[in-house]
């Protein structure tokens, strides 16, 4: 059996491990790497996990998983001095109640040790798929043959997941909330004696000082700003250097920093990053033989992600 999946990022890659004791396993991705939400974005001295910020490992499967790779260090606490940041820029504490994990030496670390051995093709974007002779075909948006599979799953965001199915996807519709990932680097050390802020009542929502984590470089300073939510939505089809400004003029009204000065900075738009309240439910057809799962089931956090991956994978496995 000839299975494709679309997207490389935990949930994608998981399955596949999984599934690859079983059939033969293709992993298509869009992105240039794997990693999804945990990807890393690079810069001479600087690297901003402009995604996920860091996991916790809450079941005993997930800790299972984690194990080897914190013996072998791949994966690592995050610590040091949490905060919250008023609009008015005043400081108080933040705590951390549970131990906060980051892969490393980035956050795209864990998914690219995960798919050593897996036959993935990145730069493919995936056209909606067609039915040929009881097989799926599948073409990139180029119209270029990707080949014929038995079985496609998909990870990609539900709104993605439609386009790629078509009518054959019946499922709740989830509304998923976007975000602005705002990276800067600063060719100097960190002057602060926090590591993570969380700010309220501001367009910023955090602040994370990603040259602190583990096995990063700690000699430059490497922030990631994530916006809030609500605000995001509002200012989703503005210019980016729009939404750059205010970020900006933010940052240095309530912390001093100064963003001109920085020696790198850009920004990400994540049109699908966090799920509102309500979720869907796994997607499994065992008749068209298509499947799909993602945060969109559960929620934003890594280990919910992975949790509902391994759920389909040994629903596909039951069959």
């Amino acid at each position: 059996m000839k299975i494709a999946i679309i997207g490389a990022g935990i949930s994608g890659i998981t399955i596949a491990l999984e599934l690859q004791k079983f059939a033969e396993v293709k992993i298509f991705e869009k992105s240039r790497g794997v990693g999804g939400r945990m990807s890393t974005r690079y810069n001479e001295d600087f690297a901003f996990d402009h995604g996920a910020q860091c996991f916790t490992a809450r079941t005993k499967v997930f800790q299972k998983f984690l194990q080897p790779f914190i013996v072998s260090e791949d994966v690592l606490p995050w610590t040091g001095k949490a905060v919250n940041i008023d609009i008015d820029g005043k400081v108080s504490p933040r705590f951390w109640f549970e131990t906060h994990l980051v892969a490393a030496p980035n956050m795209n670390s864990l998914c690219k040790k995960m798919a050593i051995g897996l036959d993935i093709s990145t730069s493919v974007e995936v056209a909606p798929i067609v039915k040929k002779d009881d097989l799926w075909n599948l073409k990139d948006i180029n119209g270029n043959d990707l080949g014929n599979f038995d079985f496609v799953i998909s990870t990609a965001p539900q709104v993605q997941t439609k386009n790629l199915f078509g009518e054959s996807f019946k499922i709740k519709e989830v509304s998923m909330q976007p975000c602005f990932a705002l990276m800067l680097g600063f060719k100097e050390k960190w002057q602060f004696d926090w590591i993570f802020a969380k700010v309220r009542n501001n367009p910023i929502k955090l602040i994370a000082l990603n040259s602190s984590k583990p096995k990063r470089n700690s000699e430059v300073t490497s922030l990631v700003i994530h916006s809030r939510s609500s605000w995001s939505k509002e200012n989703l089809d503005n210019n980016l250097e729009e939404i750059t400004q205010v970020l900006t003029d933010n940052l240095k009204k309530i912390t001093g920093i100064d963003a001109n000065k920085a020696d790198y900075k850009s920004i990400h738009r994540w049109k699908y990053a966090l799920v509102d309240e309500e979720k869907s439910e796994i997607f499994l057809d065992k008749n068209l033989k298509i499947a799909a799962t993602s945060d969109w089931v559960t929620n934003s956090r890594i280990e919910d992600v992975w949790l509902m991956a391994k759920k389909l994978s040994e629903s596909l496995i039951e069959k």
